[in-house]
């Protein structure tokens, strides 16, 4: 049942992401349009602390799996996996975003008449309001990062690492063979050494210029496959292609990859 879950967030992440966010707007809606002393306005802000945390469980069940030693070949690349958790815990970000907002709404409609000077009041008031924006804009920005996606891409003309904030792109005659170090197939970045740092750019706010991140991916694998393009820089230009997987798949593993599973 889990595996089915999962896998379906992952065939249709968008989708998902989608209808948690419309779901969590609606219960806020519905939250603010009910009567301030109607039992419904109590009783909505149960849901999305429920269904975020729901989300949140499955995320760190699907963080729990093992990560595919496979791209996605899609628009002219290799793109790492699109995980579930990513989105998972987007969805738990707008159902914990909406229930913030709830509390702060129930918490000024049951004490409107609060003097300002009071502490209590201002906390029970003003503090939340403030706090339920922080949480939506940390929320939104978790949303966003889910929905253009993350993670690593390989291109004809090097690797690019989206994340949250920014993008990294290093081309490949920014890298010898000895960029990459040794790693582990769970390690959760690659640390890259550049032989022409000046070449990598930097879109955005990445959190770093010198790792990318293999949280979605075989770490192993990634590099591998990177390692592969640099000792043959005439395959380049496959990449993004079913012939390109299937050559590079043949290397690696020595049998082309079923793209029918894909």
């Amino acid at each position: 049942m889990i595996s089915a879950i999962l896998a379906g967030v992952a065939r249709h992440p968008r989708r998902v992401l989608g209808a948690a966010v419309a779901l969590a707007g609606v219960l806020v809606g519905a939250h603010l349009l009910s009567a301030p002393d109607s039992d419904l306005r109590y009783a909505i802000p149960v849901l999305p602390p429920l269904l975020g945390l729901a989300a949140l469980v499955l995320a760190v069940v699907a963080m729990t799996r093992r990560r595919p030693a496979a791209f996605t070949v899609d628009a002219g690349a290799f793109r790492a996996p699109s995980p579930p958790n990513h989105v998972l815990q987007a969805a738990g970000a707008a159902f914990m975003g909406a229930t913030i907002i709830m509390i702060a709404v129930n918490s000024r409609t049951l004490q409107p008449d609060r003097p300002a000077e009071d502490p209590a009041g201002w906390f029970m008031g003003d503090a939340l309001l403030v706090l339920a924006c922080l949480v939506v804009v940390l929320s939104v920005v978790q949303i966003a990062a889910a929905w253009r996606g993350v993670g690593v891409q390989l291109g004809p003309d090097g690797v690019k690492d989206r994340g949250p904030l920014g993008t990294l792109t290093v081309p490949w005659d920014a890298l010898t063979t000895a960029s990459l170090p040794p790693t582990t197939p769970t390690a959760l970045s690659l640390r890259l050494t550049y032989a022409r740092p000046d070449l990598v750019r930097a879109a955005g706010l990445p959190l770093t210029r010198t790792r990318i991140r293999t949280d979605t991916i075989d770490a192993l694998f990634l590099a591998h496959a990177v390692h592969h393009y640099l000792v043959h820089p005439e395959r380049r230009q496959g990449i993004g292609t079913a012939a390109g997987y299937a050559e590079l798949m043949t290397v690696l593993y020595g049998a082309p990859p079923d793209l029918s599973r894909s």
